[in-house]
């Protein structure tokens, strides 16, 4: 379900041992979250796709929400001259981490990103063409009132040819206490904790732990206290605020039956143990 990242601290010449490289004592949760969480070029190739397919020509800028460290939208930036990101985030050191480690080493192009300490339930002056929540970050929102509060913020943030993109996971076993454990290519092992779910309300509580090859386990590295929104409860509200041809953007198989990290809209699917998804609304 969650995605493993191209983000790499690893060099061709390097020959260190990656297995006993990584501690708890001596790694950084952040370079951990975005090699075991994020894939950003794939998702940056959904959003520019998506947008480009919809509105007949690349998107040139960005607001990203929950930006954490911010590199979503490096990789947006990255990918297409003149391009100019914006990014969203309470936490200050977060986004400190984030324009050391990834926004300043890009030089001059860093110019083109700009990081606030920023509530993302807020109307920008400057109106974007993509305005994109990721990491199920939105389902901190645990009321109705509250997730329809934000999506208006975003409505009026975006340009008219603007386009609004989440992702969104389930599942049988999204709704099941559980952990899950996948080993991580550059030798560590990331550990999704599902610790509580309520059915009454669908919130959730989980955790992220990441162990090693040696020594203890970082643990609770990362806590999400999330509501667990359905994708017609986020289409619903989306339309409610005047979002247009929303859309779930669903992942394709191949002939096996194997995932192929291409996303279509789509109207009916079959349920999974566990799946992820997209949903665009258009401004």
């Amino acid at each position: 379900m969650l995605m493993i990242s191209v983000f790499s601290p690893w060099s061709e010449s390097s020959n260190m041992a990656r297995k006993s490289y990584w501690s708890a004592k001596k790694s950084d949760p952040h370079v951990l979250y975005q090699l075991s969480v994020q894939n950003v070029e794939q998702e940056e190739e959904f959003l520019s796709g998506t947008f480009e397919k919809l509105r007949g020509r690349k998107p040139l800028t960005l607001r990203e929400d929950f930006c954490g460290t911010a590199l979503s939208s490096v990789q947006f930036v990255k990918m297409g001259e003149g391009r100019q990101a914006v990014g969203f985030d309470l936490d200050t050191e977060v986004l400190a981490w984030g324009q050391k480690h990834n926004v300043d080493p890009l030089g001059a192009d860093a110019d083109r990103i700009h990081l606030q300490e920023k509530n993302v339930v807020s109307v920008t002056r400057k109106k974007f063409d993509i305005c994109a929540a990721m990491n199920f970050s939105y389902f901190i929102f645990k009321k109705r009132n509250e997730l329809l509060k934000y999506f208006e913020c975003v409505y009026k943030s975006l340009n008219d040819e603007g386009i609004f993109v989440l992702d969104i996971y389930g599942g049988s076993e999204a709704q099941v206490v559980l952990e899950e454990k996948r080993e991580v290519d550059e030798g560590f092992t990331y550990v999704w904790d599902q610790a509580a779910y309520n059915p009454i309300d669908n919130s959730v509580l989980n955790h992220i732990h990441f162990e090693f090859a040696k020594g203890p386990k970082m643990s609770r590295a990362f806590t999400y206290d999330w509501r667990l929104w359905t994708p017609q409860e986020v289409v619903e509200t989306l339309a409610e605020v005047g979002f247009k041809n929303v859309e779930v953007y669903w992942e394709l198989e191949d002939e096996d039956g194997e995932e192929t990290g291409i996303y279509e809209p789509a109207k009916v699917v079959e349920n999974q143990e566990g799946w992820l998804a997209y949903i665009v609304g258009c401004r």
